[in-house]
């Protein structure tokens, strides 16, 4: 495991204690989940990969990311744009990504934040997509407001 892997491993290992450890937790605050799955918006060609707390923007989050073949990559960001009112990803320097950020109603206090990107790459044109292994698509619920 590299070291940024081992940081963000401890990272997440001390959210979890200090969310584990606030007295304020009900039944009711959201934890980690397949959120597109519990939502009914998850397109079958999108894999469910992890969960994990983190943090965006100094904001405490849920992260859930996803994986989709670059073959399947247009058809998920066609549906995420559509449901979603994502933008449409665009290249910037070395990888294919999304902006602005799309939005799913969470039924807690925040609405998810919906983004897709590839994994770095050199391929040029969206017609080329079915070269790049995976596109992620990141879902993240802020827990708190900025």
């Amino acid at each position: 495991m590299t070291i940024p892997g081992i940081a963000a491993l401890l990272l997440s290992a001390s959210l979890n204690m200090a969310w584990a450890a606030n007295p304020d937790v009900s039944g009711d605050d959201p934890v980690c989940a397949d959120f597109l799955q519990q939502i009914a918006k998850k397109p079958a060609s999108l894999e469910f990969v992890s969960c994990e707390p983190t943090m965006q923007a100094q904001i405490h989050v849920l992260r859930v990311t996803y994986r989709v073949a670059g073959s399947q990559a247009a058809k998920v960001e066609a549906y995420l744009v559509r449901q979603a009112h994502m933008g449409r990803m665009k290249r910037f320097c070395c990888i294919w990504e999304t902006h602005p950020s799309g939005h799913f109603a969470s039924g807690h206090e925040f609405d998810y934040d919906v983004s897709m990107a590839s994994e770095e790459t050199l391929v040029s044109r969206r017609a080329d997509w079915s070269k790049i292994k995976w596109f992620y698509v990141i879902v993240e619920l802020p827990l708190e407001s900025p």
